[in-house]
């Protein structure tokens, strides 16, 4: 049985913004205004992340041609349009495509394109993470976010920074694995089976604690949950980029050394 490994679509967006600012940080003159900045840097890497999303249920070629059509995407100019392999449609999301389909092109003007000098530059990282080998991993969606969520419950219970043995981890793994699947209600038949006394308090708090949990889950899906989390997501980036350049990087692997 041959096992392959799958990508968590997550993780790999995380690597095209790593490898950049690893460039960046690697080759002098390469950043500050009109070059690589911070803001294109997290514009490309969500152009990429997308690119793979909207095709995780499609095949290789799909995913590598929208991967290379955002970078032709970001290099279009009002002279040289390089929009031919982006979607079509008043839905599409590129607003040259869309001003097409409306009719209102004359007045459609782009924004800075990228330069060459930074295109020849990231080119490379791009060939590197657009391998078939490696796209192949990431068809079928695949998310950690189920493993990260289990995660931050367990170490609740369980906390890293407070000493537990292993029947306490033990103990706190099993509960986590109840809650995870099926809600605080799952701790009070634990409770049952070890002959404790359940009452209406202990009832009623296990009911409004689940009914809170879902409803935070049904909210945190909506398109204004969805804003502000990007909108946090990138205040607090800038917010890292700042104090990176400001003070040096703080974390990071080889960092001791």
């Amino acid at each position: 049985m041959k096992v392959q490994k799958k990508e968590c679509i997550g993780h790999v967006q995380k690597r095209m913004s790593s490898r950049l600012r690893a460039l960046v940080k690697s080759k002098k003159g390469l950043g500050g205004r009109g070059k690589l900045t911070g803001n294109l840097i997290d514009e490309l890497s969500k152009y990429y992340g997308l690119a793979i999303c909207r095709n995780a249920h499609s095949s290789v070629d799909n995913m590598k041609k929208d991967i290379w059509c955002t970078l032709s995407h970001k290099m279009s100019t009002d002279e040289k349009p390089h929009h031919e392999n982006c979607p079509t449609g008043t839905d599409s999301w590129c607003k040259w495509q869309r001003a097409k389909a409306e009719g209102t092109l004359d007045e459609f003007t782009h924004s800075k394109p990228l330069s060459d000098e930074v295109y020849e530059t990231i080119k490379p990282i791009y060939e590197d993470l657009s391998k078939d080998e490696l796209l192949d991993r990431r068809l079928g969606g695949f998310t950690q976010n189920s493993n990260e969520s289990f995660n931050a419950l367990l170490w609740s219970m369980a906390p890293k920074n407070v000493s537990s043995g292993l029947s306490t981890l033990s103990l706190c793994s099993d509960l986590a694995v109840c809650i995870f699947n099926d809600g605080i209600l799952s701790v009070m038949e634990v409770m049952t089976v070890l002959d404790m006394t359940i009452r209406e308090n202990c009832y009623n708090y296990c009911m409004e604690f689940d009914e809170t949990r879902i409803a935070l889950s049904e909210r945190s899906l909506t398109d204004a949950a969805r804003e502000a989390r990007l909108s946090l997501r990138t205040s607090r980036t800038k917010e890292e980029r700042e104090n990176a350049n400001l003070e040096g990087e703080l974390y990071g692997p080889g960092i001791a050394n």
